[in-house]
């Protein structure tokens, strides 16, 4: 944990964090934009997000390459996380297990990236399913750590368990015999949900540091 508590310790590192997630953001909304300008009839009730992976006018490049990018800000900020609850005294299980969540939503997010929904369909949809339940339990495991250590604000908890209400919406919508829009409205709101968790916690972090 030496190594970790040393990442964590790097202001460098933490500006990176909420600085990837705001490009994250950025990327996704590019992509979007792009695939508009070649597509009007794109909105977020007639397609999925997976559609932006193979989406025209350059909007597949912009979409996969930010996936790419995403999974290993996923990556960095699940270091960075485990770094801070370390230092904190958090539970060391809860710790890891929220470390391993986020590796497995870093891995769903290069996936998707690499494969495409129209190349190879079977390991997209793997990758999805990283995506998915790694930031679902993300949320909830982090959650549940921050909210059982008393040196961290609780502010950390609400936040992640809001994130993960947008997900269990997701699975109930999915389960329920709705519009296929309402199903696709309810993964825009989980693909945009990520970053908006990592960029408020990044931030929450990183004001903390310098109090």
């Amino acid at each position: 944990m030496k190594q970790v508590d040393k990442f964590y310790g790097n202001m460098i590192v933490s500006h990176i964090v909420v600085v990837g997630a705001l490009i994250g953001f950025l990327t996704a909304i590019t992509a979007i934009l792009l695939y508009i300008s070649g597509d009007p009839t794109f909105s977020f009730i007639t397609h999925w997000v997976s559609h932006l992976g193979v989406g025209p006018n350059g909007s597949n490049v912009v979409f996969n390459g930010g996936m790419v990018y995403s999974g290993i800000i996923s990556w960095i900020y699940s270091l960075y996380l485990a770094g801070y609850l370390h230092k904190k005294g958090a539970i060391k299980f809860l710790i890891i297990i929220s470390l391993g969540c986020g590796i497995m939503l870093g891995i769903g997010l290069l996936l998707i990236g690499i494969f495409p929904l129209e190349l190879i369909f079977g390991i997209h949809n793997i990758a999805a399913g990283l995506f998915f339940y790694g930031g679902m339990f993300s949320c909830i495991i982090y959650g549940i750590t921050a909210y059982l250590t008393p040196s961290i604000s609780k502010l950390h908890s609400i936040i992640g368990f809001m994130i993960a209400t947008v997900f269990l919406a997701y699975i109930i919508i999915n389960s329920l015999p709705l519009n296929i829009s309402f199903k696709m409205v309810a993964e825009w709101a989980v693909f945009f949900a990520i970053p908006t968790w990592i960029l408020s916690q990044g931030i929450i972090i990183l004001r903390s540091n310098r109090t």
